[in-house]
């Protein structure tokens, strides 16, 4: 019994660290734009995006702070490698990339992975973004 109680206080702040909320990233105190830069520094996209959720769309500032989240949210899910989820997250990044161009459609890092990420679809056989994602991209301008 006594060698179980290390193993399981382990455990327990194993599951405590792995399960904090996102919340700890959100300071009321710092500025939206901080705190979207904070949340973007610890890979907390999804907080991110639902902060600026009730924000209006067509304030300037919203809009960038958007761009800059899906923009990033879009290079993570690129770079962050796991092979057993390279389709999702390919497939996620260019969601991001997609609603990054219809913030801004100037945006050239967000054509430029797109295109890198079609390129690199269009060396696989019989392999492609989802439907939905496709009709994403024909939406700003891209006909895969």
């Amino acid at each position: 019994m006594l060698k179980l109680i290390p193993v399981l206080l382990i455990l327990t702040l194993t599951i405590s660290a792995c399960s904090q909320s996102d919340s700890e990233y959100i300071d009321e105190n710092l500025s939206l734009s901080e705190q979207i830069d904070r949340l973007i520094d610890n890979n907390q996209y999804e907080t991110a995006l639902n902060l600026l959720e009730n924000e209006d769309r067509e304030n300037p500032e919203t809009r960038v702070l958007l761009e800059k989240t899906h923009l990033n949210y879009g290079l993570h899910s690129m770079n962050t490698f796991d092979q057993s989820e390279m389709r999702s997250r390919m497939n996620n990044a260019l969601v991001q990339f997609t609603e990054v161009l219809k913030l801004n459609s100037d945006n050239s890092v967000a054509r430029e992975q797109i295109e890198q990420i079609m390129a690199i679809y269009s060396t696989i056989p019989n392999r492609e973004p989802e439907p939905e994602v496709l009709e994403g991209l024909r939406e700003v301008g891209f006909n895969y």
